[in-house]
């Protein structure tokens, strides 16, 4: 049977992404480490990790292995608490990705709220709008727009995000009128260029037919918040989450173009590992933010 120290290596490896990181986080050298990780391959019997110069990358049966000891792992630190602490099982560091624009808005708030009810939890909230990679950079739960395509992991839509082309009225003063989708071609376009957004083909979805334009513009951005203003400032035409411009469509600061064509929903999903047996603490925040999410 494979010692605990060696699977404990094996995961700070994954989690460090490279073996001198693991070296430096858990205060052994890349040559301990790396002859404990041959040895635990060698008593598997398979590879776990590819490794090069530069780089490395989990193997299918690494990935699941690893997966598989952080609940093993974790339940080994409850059982070790049990002993000298009651109550609540929500302990530890949970690690939490979120969008950008979400996160501040809601996701941040709820997490504070959820962390006056497990005072014996860490919680680290990551934002931006990249794709979430759980498994180098080490995370419980995500907050993403789309499902991964990690079919490894399970996805729950969280809350629909409908969404507009809209744009100012400074914008649009002087400027030729948008009657069909094609009409966006003779316009600044500004283009949102990350995990789960439309990039520069967008898709129009008419009574009778789909569209899908390609659009052009100066301004990209892998940040929603940054779009946010820009299309407030009358930079050009955006799409935009309702739930984010509601404000600002009902005051008039902006308004939405095409009527009769819609753009497709990028509902928001909560992510996390599919694993039989989830951590107190990653059921927990789960249920938490499932249930009040359309709320905050």
């Amino acid at each position: 049977m494979n010692s605990v120290t060696d699977l404990n290596i094996f995961v700070g490896v994954v989690k460090a992404g490279t073996i001198s990181g693991a070296s430096r986080r858990l205060g052994l050298s890349p040559a301990s480490i790396s002859k404990r990780l041959a040895r635990l391959e060698e008593d598997i019997g398979v590879r776990l990790v590819n490794r090069s110069s530069r780089a490395m990358s989990l193997t299918e049966e690494g990935k699941t292995l690893y997966q598989k000891l952080l609940v093993i792992l974790d339940d080994l630190d409850d059982a070790v608490a049990s002993v000298s602490n009651a109550g609540d099982n929500a302990r530890g560091t949970l690690k939490i990705a979120s969008t950008s624009g979400l996160g501040k808005s809601r996701i941040a708030t709820l997490i504070a709220e959820f962390a006056t009810y497990h005072p014996d939890l860490m919680i680290q909230l990551y934002l931006g709008d990249h794709q979430t990679d759980f498994i180098r950079e080490g995370f419980d739960v995500a907050i993403t727009i789309g499902q991964p395509s990690d079919s490894t992991m399970i996805a729950k839509r969280l809350m629909k995000n409908r969404c507009y082309v809209c744009a100012s009225p400074e914008y649009l003063a002087n400027r030729p009128p948008i009657r069909k989708p094609a009409d966006l071609k003779k316009h600044d376009c500004l283009i949102l260029d990350t995990a789960g957004s439309f990039r520069d083909l967008w898709p129009l979805v008419g009574p009778n037919h789909r569209e899908m334009v390609r659009v052009s513009g100066s301004l990209v951005t892998d940040n929603s918040e940054t779009l946010r203003n820009w299309v407030l400032s009358g930079y050009g035409i955006a799409i935009k989450s309702e739930w984010d411009v509601q404000a600002e469509l009902h005051n008039g600061r902006l308004v939405t173009l095409l009527e009769g064509y819609t753009v497709p929903n990028m509902d928001f999903y909560v992510i996390y590992g599919s694993r039989k047996n989830l951590p107190a603490k990653t059921r927990s925040f789960v249920d938490f933010i499932e249930e009040n999410i359309l709320t905050a």
